[in-house]
Parts: structure tokens; sequence; C-alpha cells
């Protein structure tokens, strides 16, 4: 795994600002601000319950946030009157669990939204589905179920399916932490192929060889907030955060 590593100077894609999520008397993201740039791939490291996969689903307000705002492709995201349906339609979301449909086949699990909310007709939906499919390396897959893939496999096909919408980003909800070992680098690779090719892509993860290799930029969140933010190459070998400079000794043993 290789990309430049340099930080984007380009335009801002996503503006954070202030952004704060509560349950309850739970603070979970506390006045998070953060700039996202096109091409950029950040990956978001931290302990378990520190708020990364908050931080992540406040983005496409899958999380509705409590405070601040979002600022998405020029638009106020969290303004009232803001269509969600038409923002997650331009941010692709991979999630744990791949969340495909069983009772679907992997080529209509992937036509479905594109189709469904009438950017694409059935003949052109099916002929982008038999692309991606090419690039991860599943088109003989396109008739079987879900249930006849492997983890790595349904990933694959659930990085598909988003790609389909052509997003303008794609957030990555810990994509690994329910494949086998054996089946974390296939889905890692397509991450990769897309880096190289330009898509800003925010990654929650445990993956530290991903976050070295293939980010432009690593966020380190800590009790609800960034501590660290930086190039790889000053977030794992010169650490400034004390918390951070613990996660990195219990993770990278």
């Amino acid at each position: 795994m290789n990309a430049d590593n340099k930080k984007e100077s380009g335009e801002v894609l996503i503006k954070v600002e202030n952004l704060c999520k509560s349950f309850g008397d739970n603070v979970v993201l506390n006045d998070i601000s953060i700039d996202i740039h096109k091409g950029e791939v950040i990956s978001v490291i931290g302990p378990s319950g520190c708020g990364k996969s908050t931080f992540i689903r406040s983005l496409n307000l899958l999380e509705t946030p409590t405070g601040g705002r979002i600022i998405f492709d020029g638009e106020d995201i969290t303004d009232r009157g803001c269509d969600r349906r038409l923002v997650r339609e331009k941010m692709g979301m991979v999630f744990q669990q791949f969340n495909l449909f069983d009772n679907l086949t992997v080529k209509k699990n992937i036509m479905l939204a594109p189709v469904k909310l009438k950017l694409m007709n059935k003949s052109e939906a099916e002929e982008t589905t038999m692309k991606l499919l090419k690039n991860v390396g599943l088109e003989d897959k396109a008739n079987m179920y879900p249930s006849q893939l492997s983890g790595g496999q349904k990933q694959r096909v659930a990085i598909a399916r988003s790609l389909a919408m052509n997003p303008k980003v794609m957030l990555f909800d810990e994509p690994t932490s329910a494949l086998d070992p054996e089946m974390v680098n296939e889905v890692l690779n397509i991450m990769n192929d897309l880096a190289k090719k330009g898509m800003t892509m925010v990654v929650v993860t445990h993956e530290m060889g991903f976050a070295k290799g293939v980010s432009n930029r690593v966020i380190f969140i800590d009790g609800g907030k960034i501590k660290e933010d930086g190039t790889p190459e000053e977030v794992f070998s010169n650490p400034n955060d004390t918390r951070l400079r613990d996660f990195l000794k219990s993770v990278l043993k």
C-alpha cells in the first residue's frame, strides 16, 4: 500500500464546525471542527467508545448533531430545511455489517438505489453495476445472493453499491472489523485503489497499516475530541498527545 501522504490544499468538501453530539447526559462528540478537502483520505483512529463511529455517522446525518454545523459541498446540511435523502445520495457509506438485502442478488442490490431514485434507467444501472463488479473483482458473482458470498466479498459488494450512486465522498465505518483476518486485505486493496483514483474518503479503522500507508491524514479522537490531526508520519512517528502515544503502544505491539 502506498499513497502520496501529503495534506491536500484543494477545495474544502466538508467543513465541520463545533460539532457536538449527546445521547441524553452522555456527551459523545465535544466541539469537533475539521476541514475535509477533496481527494483527501482521512483515517480516524482512537480507542473503542471514543466517538469515532458517531463522528462519521454524523457526517451524513445518520446521527443528528446536537450542536454545530456541517457544510457539505457548500450547503449547510444541518439546516432544518436540508433534504437528507439528497445529502446521502452524494455520500457513500460502508458499514461494518455490509447491510445487503439477502433476498436480492448481488446485481440487484447494487442496481436498486440508482433505479429507485430515478438516477438511471434499468439498462444504465445494469451496465454501471457490471463495471463496478468488475472493478471489485466480483463480475462472476452478479447473480449470486449475499448468503453465497464470503464476508470479504459481501463488503466489496457493499462498496460497489455505494459507488453506484457516484458519490462525492465515501465514508467507511470500520469496514474490516467483521471480517476474518484473511479477508481484510481484499477489502483494503479495493479502498487503496479508490484512494489512488482520487476518491475523497473518511475511514474509521483499526487497521493501522491502512492508516499509515494509504491515508494523507490521520485524526485521533479520544473522549469525543480530536486530540491529534496530522500526516501519518507525524501521528505515528512523532505523536504529541500522551493519550495517543499510549494508544499506539497498545495497538502496535
